[in-house]
């Protein structure tokens, strides 16, 4: 038995949940995955999996098995890695999932800038509000904005989002300036609630340090960014929108901020994948590049 080649296989088990998902992902029947498994726990002689019809759980030798070999796993990626990287043109094909605002306003805009230093790199990137399954659907890292909450993963946090509040001057000529928060429900407002959000659908605003949401009742709510922001710019409704995603628009004059003496929330933004995935040169150089595109940006790097 190919001890190394059991390890990584207990491992997708481990972090897809059935053996189904982590026999896709490996390319190789169901059967054979398990009769993989249950070589590697007969000759540890100890039983790593509780096994039921429907999913796998970890038995607590095998949580403590799957720990040591991530690090083994990961020590010897590095080693390959760092031996290939120098003498090895990063190329091939990423696949990256990204939140619909993060990859059309941070990342689609920026790549030009990766292609010009690693032009035989492929990215697929899938854009969307449904957090993707990494391990099931074969991403190599993922971008996403706000909590975290995904055992068996990695997570480097890359960045922050700020919010500001902001509206159009035709609204606040139709209607005033809202002077503090609590005022906001006496002003049309646009809500918006995207799937799988790390964030709150409310209007954030920071009390004495407490983080609380104003329960606004929104006259119109999306689950799109770009519809969020269409909306406010025809004059819909104030909006709280990443700060990032409104900066051009405020410098043209389109929207005013609002409230900017009252502390809005900052989210952090995590680069996130698997533990035990080999990152090929091709992933390193993405991440590092990512890392250093959050940095130069004051609106994203971390504070």
């Amino acid at each position: 038995m190919d001890r190394i080649a059991a390890m990584n296989a207990f491992v997708r088990v481990v972090e897809a949940g059935t053996f189904t998902k982590a026999a896709e992902t490996l390319d190789m029947p169901n059967a054979s995955l398990t009769r993989l498994i249950q070589k590697l726990e007969e000759d540890l002689k100890v039983r790593l999996l509780h096994r039921t019809t429907r999913s796998v759980t970890v038995t607590p030798e095998g949580a403590l098995y799957y720990d040591r070999v991530v690090r083994l796993l990961a020590d010897l990626a590095d080693i390959e890695s760092s031996t290939t990287f120098a003498r090895t043109k990063p190329s091939g094909k990423i696949r990256v999932d990204a939140a619909t605002a993060i990859g059309t306003l941070v990342l689609a805009p920026a790549l030009d800038d990766f292609y010009r230093t690693y032009p035989d790199v492929q990215i697929e990137l899938a854009v969307g509000n449904e957090r993707a399954d990494l391990i099931a659907e074969g991403f190599h890292c993922a971008i996403r904005a706000g909590t975290v909450d995904e055992p068996f993963l990695v997570a480097r946090q890359i960045g922050v989002f700020g919010f500001t509040t902001c509206a159009t001057p035709a609204l606040l000529d139709a209607h005033g300036t809202p002077a503090t928060p609590d005022q906001l429900s006496d002003f049309p407002t646009i809500g918006m609630i995207p799937s799988g959000a790390g964030y709150p659908a409310s209007f954030p605003f920071l009390y004495d340090e407490r983080k609380e949401g104003l329960p606004l009742t929104h006259r119109l709510i999306v689950n799109d960014t770009n519809t969020y922001l269409a909306a406010g710019l025809a004059s819909l409704g104030i909006i709280q929108a990443p700060s990032y995603s409104v900066r051009d628009a405020i410098a043209a004059g389109k929207l005013v901020p609002l409230l900017e003496n009252w502390p809005q929330p900052t989210y952090p933004v995590h680069v996130i994948y698997p533990p035990n995935r080999y990152l090929s040169a091709k992933v390193r150089v993405f991440i590092d590049w990512l890392v250093e595109l959050f940095e130069r940006d004051a609106f994203l790097r971390r504070r």
